[in-house]
C-alpha cells in the first residue's frame, strides 16, 4: 500500500470513529492490519421476511428508503465490490428517475 493509501485509509478510520462518537457508539474498535467491505447487512431479496430491500433495493418497511451500497448483497464474492457497488448505485438511481417521471414515488 502507498503512503497516499495509507493516508487515505487513516482519514476514512478517524472520519467513521467521529460519526460513531457523535452517534454515541461506546465501544468502537479499529482493524489496523487489514481492511474489509461489509456486505449483507441489508440483504436484497424477493421476500421481506427474510430481507431489507427488494430486487430495486427500495426498503420493504420505509417505501422511499433506497440502499444501494454493499449491504444489499446477500453473499460476498471473491473480488474488491467497488464496482458492483457502483453499478448497484446507478441501477438504483435510474429506477429512482423511472418510478418518480411516472409519479409513482
Amino acid at each position: 500500500m502507498s503512503e497516499n493509501d495509507r493516508c487515505l485509509v487513516r482519514h476514512a478510520r478517524g472520519f467513521m470513529r467521529r460519526a460513531l462518537e457523535a452517534a454515541g457508539a461506546r465501544d468502537i474498535w479499529t482493524q489496523d492490519e487489514d481492511t474489509c467491505h461489509l456486505n449483507g447487512t441489508a440483504r436484497m431479496g424477493f421476500d421481506a421476511r427474510t430481507s431489507v430491500v427488494n430486487a430495486d433495493c427500495r426498503s420493504w418497511d420505509i417505501p422511499n428508503l433506497w440502499i444501494c451500497d454493499g449491504s444489499a448483497f446477500p453473499t460476498v464474492g471473491g473480488v474488491n465490490p467497488s464496482l458492483t457497488i457502483q453499478a448497484i448505485a446507478y441501477r438504483t438511481a435510474d429506477r429512482i428517475k423511472q418510478l418518480a417521471s411516472r409519479g409513482e414515488l
